[in-house]
């Protein structure tokens, strides 16, 4: 029998398993603070909380969270909380992006770019007027988005 496969007494596999169980945990803890890497998240408003009050965030700069989404000729922010309603992206002049977020809207959508990605942005909160409208597909809302502030790859529900 080689030296690799010779037996392995019992107080070696309970320091194993020891070792297999603090290595799980780092990686699940270090998963957590990925997640709490933003510091915006604290302030932002869930999109489905404008909608509901869309009136009262008219005209006024906000932080939202939402699921970005490119379309064909444009982008939207949606969440599944909020059903079928979509809110136009617009870009501000004066966009900018936190580079880790940059990064992960470049990752996801390299393969599919219709893929979802969890958001948290700073921008303008605009209801159409009667007979208006916002973008391709005549959105009711728009934001124009000054900043990017958090991103991460949606998790994905269903098949």
């Amino acid at each position: 029998m080689a030296w690799w496969k010779s037996r392995v007494c019992h107080s070696d596999v309970l320091s194993m398993k020891k070792n297999c169980i603090g290595s799980i945990l780092a990686l699940a803890t270090c998963a957590d603070a990925a997640d709490e890497r933003c510091p915006a998240l604290a302030k932002a408003v869930p999109l489905c909380s404008v909608l509901r009050d869309a009136s009262k965030y008219d005209g006024k700069e906000i932080i939202v969270s939402g699921l970005y989404r490119m379309v064909i000729h444009g982008s939207v922010l949606t969440s599944p909380e909020c059903g079928e309603t979509y809110v136009n992206m617009r870009q501000a002049s004066d966009y900018k992006a936190d580079r880790n977020a940059s990064a992960v809207v470049r990752s996801v959508t390299k393969k599919d770019q219709f893929q979802s990605i969890d958001v948290v942005l700073r921008g303008n909160f605009r209801v159409a007027a009667n007979g208006q409208c916002f973008g391709q597909n005549c959105l009711r809302y728009e934001i124009e988005d000054h900043e990017l502030q958090c991103a991460k790859a949606a998790k994905t529900t269903g098949p």
